[in-house]
């Protein structure tokens, strides 16, 4: 194994240098790098973009994930001969979550026309 001294070196002080930059710039020491608007922009709308994915993520898992505790107490409400209170399901929550995302990346974007590929989401999901 070839172990070179020089490169590991070289490659630490890179390191060190990178991280005091960051930790000046985060405590208002240094001039913070600036970054042209249209990236700035853009990385906006990719962090964006990913939370919004990952919102809609994990409700497509809790709609697909069978929830044993709501089963039963519908049963049990069934059995009781008493009304079920009213509350959102996981459906229309993913429906909520996928217009709410389509409104905030906005209308000129692929993401957005595919979450409103269908008027009414709802309707879609119930069924």
């Amino acid at each position: 194994m070839d172990f070179n001294m020089k490169k590991l070196a070289s490659d630490a002080g890179i390191f060190f240098t990178r991280a005091v930059q960051f930790t000046e710039e985060k405590f208002g020491q240094a001039e913070k790098t600036e970054l042209d608007a249209h990236f700035e922009n853009l990385l906006a709308r990719a962090d964006s973009t990913k939370n919004w994915t990952e919102k809609i993520l994990r409700q497509t898992e809790v709609l697909l994930q069978p929830n044993p505790s709501a089963r039963v107490e519908e049963f049990l409400y069934e059995k009781l001969d008493r009304k079920v209170p009213s509350r959102v399901t996981n459906g229309e929550l993913l429906a909520q979550y996928m217009a709410d995302a389509a409104s905030e990346l906005g209308p000129t974007t692929p993401y957005d026309r595919i979450l409103l590929c269908h008027p009414d989401w709802s309707a879609v999901v119930q069924s």
